[in-house]
C-alpha cells in the first residue's frame, strides 16, 4: 500500500495543476478569480470546512482541523463545469474539465496530536474570450474587439495541525503561490481586414503566504460535539514580472510585428489583502454534522497592482455558507447505501471586484455523497448549481453547474497493530 501511495504522489506532483474556468468574471482583475479552497466533501456542504474537521478527510481550509484525521491520507479530485453566459444580446454555452487538487497527509505523532499535510490546489483562474464592436465616429468603419485571457496561479502548501490540549488545536499552513497570466486585447477595422492590432500582456507571479488556524472541539454529551474553527490569512504581496507591448498581426498567419514595448519585464507588486474566517459545527458521531461559516476579506484601494492604487475600486469580499452531512446507518453491513454519507449545502458570496460599480453576487446550492471503499477509504462526489451577476447590474449573468469527483484513500502506516 505504501508503494501505491508513493506512486500516486510521484505521478501527480509532476502534472501542471490548474483550474481553467471559462467565465467572463475571471477577466476582472490581474490574477483572475480567486478560487475557494476545499475538497469535494467541502464543496458538497456549500464550502463548510473551517469548523468541520473529519476523521476520513484532510482539511485544506483550516490547518488546525487536521488533528481530526488520524490516518495517512491521499486526496485527489477532478472537476468539470458547464456555464451559460448571457446578456441582452447573446447567450453562450461552454464548459471545461481539469485536475482540481492533490493532498497528502500523515500523522507525525499518533492519536492525532500532530498531523502534517502537503499538496497543490488552484489559487486563481483566468480563462475568457469576450467580443464587442462599435462604429467609429465620422466613419463607416466598424471596430471589432476581441478580449482573451488564460492562465492562473497554483498554491503549493505544507500544513501542520498540533493538538495542544484535549479540546484545542492550533495550525499553520505555509504556501508558495506561483503562475502566469496572459491577456490580449485585439482590434480589427472592417476597412483594413488584412491585419489587426493587439495589446499583449504577460505577468508571472510568485510569493509566499501564511495561514494560521484554531480548532476547538468539545464533547457536550456522549458522542455529541461542538466544533469551532477560526482561520487568518496574512496579506500577500505577489511579485509580478510584467511584460506588455503593442503588436500588429497579419490575419490568418502567425506573423507578429512589434509596434511598441510598454512594460519590459518590470517587477511590480500585486497585493492580496488579509482574510478571516470563522465557523461553528455540531456533530453527532456517525450520525450527522451541521455547520455554518463566514469568510471576510478586506479589499480596498490599496489592493491589486501598485500602479493602479486609487484607480481601481474594490469592496470587501463576503461569503456565508451552511451545510449538513448525515449517515443513515453507519453500522449497517448489509445495505451499502445506508453506510454512505450524504451532504447538502448552500452559500452566498459577494466578490470584491466591481462591474458597473456593482459587486458580483453569487448564490449556489450544493449536494454530494461519499461512498465507502473497504473499511477506511471513500469515493466523494459533489455538485454545485449557481448563478452570479445580473444583466441589469453587471451586464452579464452566468448560470453554471459544477461537478467534482474525488477520492480519499486512507491507510494506517504509523500506528502499531495489535494481534491476539
Amino acid at each position: 500500500m505504501k508503494l501505491k501511495f508513493l506512486l500516486f504522489i510521484t505521478i501527480f506532483f509532476n502534472l501542471k495543476l490548474f483550474s481553467q474556468t471559462t467565465s467572463p468574471f475571471t477577466s476582472v482583475t490581474g490574477i483572475g478569480e480567486l478560487n475557494d479552497l476545499g475538497y469535494s466533501n467541502n464543496v458538497a456542504m456549500g464550502g463548510v470546512g473551517i469548523s468541520n474537521g473529519s476523521v476520513w478527510h484532510l482539511n485544506n481550509q483550516n490547518p488546525a482541523a487536521l488533528t481530526s484525521n488520524i490516518f495517512t491520507t491521499f486526496e485527489m479530485g477532478v472537476s468539470s463545469d458547464l456555464r451559460q453566459v448571457s446578456n441582452n444580446k447573446i447567450t453562450d454555452l461552454n464548459g471545461s474539465a481539469n485536475l482540481n487538487y492533490i493532498g497528502f497527509g500523515v500523522p507525525i505523532v499518533k492519536s492525532g496530536k500532530w498531523i502534517s499535510s502537503f499538496g497543490f490546489n488552484p489559487f486563481s483562474s483566468v480563462n475568457y474570450i469576450l467580443y464587442n464592436e462599435e462604429v467609429l465616429e465620422n466613419t463607416s468603419a466598424v471596430a471589432r474587439y476581441r478580449y482573451e485571457g488564460e492562465g492562473g496561479l497554483t498554491q503549493a502548501y505544507w500544513s501542520n495541525g498540533i493538538k495542544i490540549s484535549k479540546n484545542l488545536s492550533i495550525g499553520l499552513k505555509g504556501s508558495y503561490i506561483f503562475g502566469n497570466v496572459k491577456n490580449e486585447t485585439s482590434v480589427i477595422l472592417t476597412n483594413e481586414e488584412k491585419f489587426y492590432t493587439t495589446h499583449y500582456e504577460s505577468s508571472t507571479y510568485n510569493d509566499y503566504n501564511l495561514t494560521s488556524g484554531l480548532f476547538y472541539k468539545k464533547e457536550l454529551a456522549e458522542e455529541k460535539f461542538l466544533k469551532i474553527g477560526f482561520v487568518y490569512d496574512l496579506k500577500s504581496s505577489l511579485n509580478a514580472d510584467r511584460f506588455s507591448r503593442l503588436e500588429r498581426r497579419l490575419v490568418n498567419t502567425t506573423n507578429i510585428v512589434p509596434i511598441d514595448t510598454l512594460i519590459n519585464h518590470e517587477i511590480q507588486k500585486f497585493s492580496i489583502p488579509k482574510s478571516y474566517g470563522i465557523g461553528f459545527s455540531y456533530e453527532k458521531l456517525d450520525k450527522f454534522s451541521v455547520g455554518i461559516e463566514v469568510k471576510l476579506q478586506s479589499w480596498d484601494n490599496r489592493s491589486g497592482f501598485e500602479d493602479n492604487y486609487d484607480k481601481v475600486a474594490y469592496k470587501n469580499f463576503f461569503k456565508i455558507s451552511s451545510g449538513i452531512e448525515f449517515i443513515p446507518d453507519a453500522q449497517n453491513v448489509d445495505k451499502y447505501l445506508k453506510r454512505s454519507t450524504y451532504r447538502f449545502g448552500v452559500f452566498f458570496k459577494k466578490s470584491p471586484y466591481l462591474i458597473n460599480n456593482n459587486q458580483i453576487n453569487n448564490f449556489g446550492l450544493n449536494l454530494g455523497l461519499s461512498l465507502p471503499v473497504g473499511s477506511l477509504s471513500r469515493i466523494n462526489a459533489a455538485m454545485e448549481m449557481g448563478i452570479r451577476g445580473s444583466v441589469d447590474k453587471t451586464f452579464v449573468r452566468e448560470r453554471y453547474f459544477k461537478f467534482v469527483l474525488g477520492s480519499s484513500i486512507n491507510n494506517i502506516w504509523f500506528i502499531k497493530r495489535k494481534f491476539d
